[in-house]
């Protein structure tokens, strides 16, 4: 696959690197642009998105906390509760071809609580909600039980091939 890929990151909390699972922002980007990249490598092999093969993506990823993925969730989706991963699409992408996909939240106590709810390593866990947030950007949901198939089986098939472990 030749599409070329750009990650921006920011770190809104500093437990993301202060902890032990990743130690640097060197480390959180790699860990972030191999997955996000993996994911749109492998949406880009489907037929609907043929079109896009060879275009450059760009996401943005906003690394957080359960207060800010709470007052989002609140605000975006009424539910009062703090929330693993957000994402927000650009509508543009799929009607101009935009190179911009999208922005991703991701609250590190949600997938840290998680993580040990599932018995999971945390970075799996962070690792599984990159790939769903990424394959929300390209229009991948589970909203009814088809869609949630289809979604299930292609994250599977990404976080599979990648080695991480996931409920």
């Amino acid at each position: 696959m030749r599409s070329k890929h750009k990650i921006n990151i920011f770190i809104e909390n500093k437990k993301w690197i202060a902890e032990k699972d990743f130690k640097s922002k060197k480390n959180i980007d790699n860990f972030i642009y191999i997955l996000s990249k993996k994911t749109i490598n492998e949406c880009f092999l489907q037929p609907k998105f043929k079109k896009f093969r060879y275009l450059e993506t760009n996401i943005n990823f906003i690394l957080t906390d359960d207060k800010y993925l709470k007052k989002l969730n609140t605000n975006f989706l009424n539910k009062k509760k703090p929330t693993n991963v957000l994402s927000f699409p650009n509508e543009n992408f799929f009607k101009y071809k935009e190179n911009f996909l999208g922005e991703i939240f991701l609250s590190y106590e949600t997938c840290k609580k998680e993580a040990k709810k599932f018995k999971i390593d945390s970075k799996d866990r962070i690792g599984h909600m990159i790939v769903h947030g990424t394959l929300h950007l390209l229009g991948y949901d589970h909203k009814t039980k088809v869609d949630e198939k289809k979604m299930i089986y292609i994250e599977s098939k990404i976080l599979n091939s990648l080695g991480i472990n996931y409920y």
